[in-house]
């Protein structure tokens, strides 16, 4: 009896360290992948590029007036025609007009072309299906929302309207408002639900500039008031005001010469942050999550702030890494990268301030867009190729 008793302590010790021995395995292995999943994430993040490849190359109008990209569409456009691109290099969409000052507007894979000076509006849907219509007096300025809304200034040459059309070219909303009276139209932006609206105007009085930033809503909450405006900011005399926007679907920014506000905008403004600049500010970038500034110190060296937006915070950031800028002719930033652009050479970084490629172009480049994964629009005056980085240095560290 004491003797099976024994055994049963025994086997039911062998089974325990057992379990405990399966345990054991199952946290190492566990560890293992942690660990080398964080090993990943830390090349990924790091990884240096020394050279790229060609995917696919397209050629642009031979008369192109203009081009830019977001993401994975490349859009150009002439007085004759405007197309989207892929990554792959195929037409995503296109359309063909005759057009005296054709000025381009995208939202998502939604874009407009708007005759300047003229009547015509062109808007091509997210599936290829392109519209037009006609406006009733001359186009100032115009924007247009993800599902083809587009806001046109209109002049009548004594007043400014502001109307919101649907993509069939149905008047949604008219804004008839004296505007005019604020002086000349700088900018216009529309949120990308195509309800909310803000426009820029600057005025001269005597010698002094002065700068109106003023805030529509077309949707439920505007119907309260007069006019659609939800709000407004008239600028102290003499700041330069020169550009407004939608950082993302809800924050506003504007910009002015030494500074810039963002305001939260879900239905009517609320003033988030005033920022005065002290440097003399070299260049702008906007992206989803925040401005970067590229800045001229009293001791005339080039450094780079970025001010990020985040839970309705306004909180600046300065990289020591970039506290000497490198030489460049053009400037961009992504919300995952910044680009010092040369026409033959280029540097890329990360936005933790890993350096991911410095190299040099075949011939003689454009401009530099980023696509995601490695990937690039890279443009010179025959047309737009698609690039992937490729090739590896060492890591950071090493």
């Amino acid at each position: 009896m004491e003797e099976t008793k024994t055994m049963d302590k025994r086997e039911e010790l062998e089974l325990r360290t057992k379990e405990k021995r399966k345990k054991l395995t199952m946290i190492l292995a566990a560890a293992i992948v942690v660990v080398a999943a964080a090993g990943l994430f830390f090349m990924l993040r790091t990884k240096r590029f020394e050279n790229y490849k060609e995917l696919a190359s397209t050629e642009l109008y031979s008369n192109v007036i203009g081009y830019d990209a977001k993401g994975d569409t490349f859009y150009a456009y002439s007085n004759d025609g405007a197309k989207g691109l892929t990554a792959e290099g195929k037409v995503r969409w296109e359309m063909s007009y005759h057009l005296d000052n054709p000025e381009l507007s995208y939202c998502n894979n939604v874009a407009s072309v708007a005759d300047i000076g003229g009547t015509s509006v062109y808007v091509v849907a997210e599936n290829g299906i392109p519209y037009h219509y006609e406006v009733m007096y001359p186009i100032v300025k115009h924007a247009v929302a993800k599902q083809g809304v587009t806001a046109v200034l209109l002049d009548n040459g004594t007043e400014d309207f502001i109307q919101l059309y649907d993509i069939n070219g149905t008047l949604r909303v008219d804004i008839n408002t004296k505007t005019k009276l604020d002086g000349i139209p700088v900018d216009i932006a529309l949120s990308e639900d195509g309800k909310r609206l803000v426009t820029l105007y600057v005025t001269f009085q005597g010698s002094e500039i002065i700068g109106k930033v003023t805030f529509y809503n077309a949707g439920e909450v505007g119907k309260n008031y007069l006019g659609n405006v939800v709000g407004q900011k008239t600028f102290e005399r003499n700041v330069l005001v020169y550009d407004v926007g939608f950082l993302n679907k809800d924050y506003v920014y504007v910009l002015y010469e030494n500074g810039f506000s963002v305001y939260h905008m879900k239905e009517v403004p609320e003033l988030v942050q005033e920022c005065n600049i002290k440097n003399e500010i070299l260049d702008v970038a906007v992206t989803e999550d925040g401005i970067y500034f590229v800045e001229k110190t009293s001791l005339g060296e080039k450094r780079l702030s970025f001010y990020s937006v985040g839970d309705g915070l306004i909180a600046e950031w300065r990289s020591e890494t970039w506290k000497n800028v490198p030489e460049y002719e053009k400037f961009m930033a992504t919300k995952d990268e910044v680009i010092f652009f040369s026409p033959q050479s280029v540097l890329i970084y990360r936005k933790n301030k890993s350096l991911k490629y410095k190299g040099e172009f075949r011939g003689t480049q454009e401009a530099l867009f980023p696509i995601g994964g490695n990937k690039y629009f890279l443009v010179d005056s025959h047309g737009v190729r698609t690039i992937k980085l490729s090739g590896k240095k060492q890591n950071e560290g090493e």
